[in-house]
């Protein structure tokens, strides 16, 4: 019961793998085993875990990866990445690129809103095309308030 209840909390779905990694922390590097992996962390098992609360570095194939322990106990460790990942890169082995594309809104906060639109050229195309369609909206807008002045001007100099 306790275990569907654990299920049920998590943020995202946990894809089950067995990849040999190697892990660096303040103990110095060794070799772990990463058992469950999602975007934003994964689950490990090494003979000596490393520390709740530790900064660690883990190198699986080409790739390293920073992270956060969040959790240690006495033969499996969590730890929540810096970066997302893809999950199925991760569980062949890093033989490609794990890191995933930042978001939008992740790369404007690391570098600001130019660089995200040009990391992300489709968000430029929206960001245009609502630009344009607002210009529209206004000038037809205008358009429309003052042809309804007009007629007023002109009744007024008749009254006269």
């Amino acid at each position: 019961m306790a275990v569907l209840a654990a299920e049920k909390l998590r943020m995202e779905p946990r894809v089950r793998a067995m990849v040999r990694a190697r892990l660096r922390d303040s103990a110095g590097e060794r070799e772990i085993c990463i058992i469950d992996i999602s975007t934003k962390g994964l689950l490990a098992t090494a003979a000596s875990p490393p520390v709740r609360g530790e900064l660690v570095e883990i190198t699986i194939g080409r790739n390293r990866l920073a992270g956060h322990v969040r959790w240690s106990g006495a033969r499996r460790f969590g730890i929540a990445l810096r970066e997302r990942v893809s999950v199925a890169a991760m569980a062949e082995g890093g033989t490609g690129t794990v890191a995933l594309a930042a978001s939008v809104g992740q790369a404007r906060a690391r570098h600001g809103i130019g660089d995200a639109l040009r990391a992300n050229p489709q968000m430029l195309g929206r960001m245009v095309d609502f630009a344009v369609r607002l210009v529209a909206v206004g000038w037809i807008a205008f358009g429309i308030v003052s042809a309804a002045f007009v007629p007023l001007d002109g009744i007024m100099t008749r009254g006269d």
